[in-house]
């Protein structure tokens, strides 16, 4: 009763501070909440600590501390010519070498709790052409200097540990990530501050819930939540996800509602997706339908996207793919109703081309994949994309990070371009080393000559991770 007295007497002078202030504070509260949430879970936990071997009961339930310490080394070398797409004045080629290291502690109860820990430091330099990449502004994908980047709790309950419960600093990969993912190709990747709830309905059926917030990433100060002026990292996300792996033999079936809110911006992007998935005898199918109403910008909101692709093993080690992708466009700016699909927090760099110059807004895109396993640690893959706009006139061209590469109120042709992927993937015998390699070639299209400067561009890149 007192701390809802001394929060409804706070809530006004809050209101009264500074946009920028009001937010720092709002920031430090959620922190603290969840630091005494976190501390009275761990007070109300039976912890019992053994030595190995000893066998420990109280109630049954109690089990020895186990702890985990390791973490991961990635280096990448990036080479990039022309994605300036023609445009003068722009440094090109360009290269840097990308840093990743991150180090992690994870205590846990057997499945009654866990607490992890994760630090980060992410750093980009310049390599043989001496190009200077940004990395001070924030929010940034290319450097954060040591940071936390992951530390939660997680609370196991019920019947088998059915339910379980996650506070804290998190990251969110959702079915297939179209929509939702922690984005581990870019050197800071995704996290969100958040609560999770985990609910498993049957075997096979397991109900998510949450509320969260992404973390901006501050190359220079320690990560929080003040306002970025970036519509998606002021917005405060939230979901319900249902996945379901046993109504349909072979089959996995997702059904899901998300809810974007950022009201600096007048933004309430309400998403419904359906998603499912087969996989049997040498085939594999994957549909995906979402629907999008609310507010973008004050805006009515209307949009929707659609995946379909399908696979067949040709042979033991060699496997093609065939996929559809459709993100709406808005076929009139003037209407009152906005009508280009949000594309959320997403995995593109694994759908939409390697070279990250297109995302499921506005969009077209075909896709052919051949995938040859020669190894068991290693994988070869060849892939084509096509992409054509969906409205050239009155919506714009969209890169993987939902910018605006180009837009253009003349261009007829819907045709943007190709993109060839070839990529090698292998794991060093015995050795704890991953390497992958890839090289892109982007073939512009109509659409590039008749909007403005048109070229085509590269992309090269060398990667090796070690984790311990």
């Amino acid at each position: 009763m007192a701390f809802n007295q001394v929060t409804k007497r706070s809530l006004p002078l809050l209101q009264q501070l500074p946009v920028h202030q009001y937010h720092r504070v709002s920031a430090l509260m959620t922190l603290r909440t969840l630091v005494t949430v976190t501390l009275a879970v761990l007070l109300m936990l039976p912890v019992t600590v053994a030595t190995a071997g000893e066998k420990v009961e109280e109630s049954g339930l109690s089990q020895a501390l186990q702890w985990d310490v390791g973490g991961s080394l990635r280096l990448r070398y990036e080479w990039k010519q022309g994605f300036a797409l023609g445009a003068p004045g722009v440094t090109d080629p360009q290269d840097y070498l990308l840093s990743q290291l991150r180090l992690h502690l994870k205590v846990h109860q057997s499945d009654l709790w866990t607490l992890f820990l994760e630090g980060q430091d992410a750093r980009v330099n310049s390599a043989f052409l001496d190009n200077r990449v940004n990395d001070t502004r924030a929010p940034n994908i290319f450097a954060d200097r040591f940071d936390l980047h992951q530390g939660y709790i997680e609370v196991a309950r019920g019947n088998d540990f059915a339910t379980h419960l996650r506070i804290g600093r998190q990251k969110f990969n959702l079915g297939a990530q179209r929509m939702v993912a922690s984005l581990e190709w870019v050197n800071t990747a995704r996290v969100w501050d958040g609560v999770r709830i985990s609910q498993q309905l049957m075997p096979g059926r397991v109900l998510d819930l949450f509320s969260s917030q992404l973390v901006p990433v501050s190359p220079r100060q320690i990560n929080s939540h003040t306002l970025t002026g970036n519509r998606m990292f002021d917005s405060h996300f939230y979901g319900t996800y249902l996945t379901d792996k046993m109504s349909i033999p072979d089959s996995q079936f997702e059904l899901y509602t998300l809810l974007r809110r950022n009201s600096h911006v007048g933004d309430r992007v309400q998403t419904y997706g359906l998603r499912y998935a087969y996989k049997a005898a040498g085939w594999d199918v994957d549909t995906e339908l979402m629907l999008q109403t609310g507010r973008f910008a004050n805006l009515r909101h209307r949009a929707y996207a659609v995946h379909a692709g399908a696979g067949r093993m040709l042979q033991p080690k060699l496997h093609l793919g065939l996929a559809y992708n459709y993100g709406s466009g808005d076929s009139n700016p003037t209407d009152g109703t906005h009508g280009t699909f949000d594309n959320l927090y997403p995995l593109n760099h694994a759908y939409y081309g390697y070279m990250d110059l297109f995302s499921l807004q506005n969009i077209h895109n075909t896709e052919s994949a051949l995938k040859w396993t020669p190894t068991k640690k290693m994988t070869v893959r060849l892939a084509w994309e096509g992409f054509w706009l969906a409205h050239t006139g009155s919506d714009a061209w969209y890169n993987a990070g939902a910018g605006v590469v180009r837009n253009s109120t003349t261009a007829t042709n819907a045709y943007v371009g190709s993109e060839i992927d070839v990529t090698v993937s292998t794991k060093l015998h015995n050795w704890p080393v991953n390497l992958l390699a890839g090289y892109s070639h982007f073939f512009a299209g109509g659409y590039m000559a008749q909007s403005g400067s048109s070229s085509d561009a590269d992309f090269f890149f060398l990667q090796s991770k070690v984790i311990w």
